[in-house]
């Protein structure tokens, strides 16, 4: 019985995330369509960023019903996290499983500080990314936000995330919440 309200508790990340991984997906599709060779402007690179942002955050905020940051009292939290592993089919290989995700994404303030504030940034200062990945030629290269669409990652301030198997995990839960 208390599945459904994870199960409620959930969806709504998942539509979410599901709705940025098919705007992901035609944005890719229009790449391999035509080789590369359209307009990439501000508000298409924008777009594909925010798309990408908001997969992670979504996938994030799924992650902490599987792997809870606190047991709970009788390991209330423990014990939910792992049915829910078991019922949704998620093993400990999961790229969800890495905290760095939720962290990254909840304290992004924090972190954002201390990124801008812990050494000087000289070198190239790039707002926002799309492309292949960018040689630096040695001078300093600090990213706010950026996909590399040759190799499929994700950064923001220098933490970079493996895009498709992030998906890859998001789309197997939406199947299970599909048959639920």
């Amino acid at each position: 019985m208390h599945y459904a309200f994870y199960i409620e508790a959930i969806r709504p990340h998942c539509l979410s995330a599901m709705r940025s991984i098919e705007y992901l997906a035609d944005y890719i599709q229009m790449t391999n369509q035509t080789k590369g060779d359209f307009d990439q402007a501000v508000e298409l690179s924008r777009a594909v960023l925010d798309n990408l942002e908001n997969l992670v955050i979504n996938a994030a905020a799924i992650r902490r019903y599987f792997w809870p940051v606190r047991e709970g009292k009788h390991n209330l939290h423990s014990e939910r996290g792992k049915a829910l592993r078991e019922k949704f089919r998620i093993g400990d290989d999961s790229p969800l499983k890495d905290k760095r995700l939720r962290d990254f994404l909840e304290h992004f303030d924090e972190k954002l500080d201390a990124y801008l504030w812990s050494k000087p940034i000289t070198g190239h200062v790039i707002p926002y990314y799309v492309g292949g990945f960018p040689k630096s030629g040695g001078v300093p290269l600090h990213v706010f936000r950026a996909y590399y669409i040759d190799v499929g990652v994700f950064e923001s301030l220098g933490t970079r995330y493996e895009i498709q198997p992030i998906a890859d995990e998001v789309m197997n839960i939406a199947q299970v919440l599909e048959a639920s």
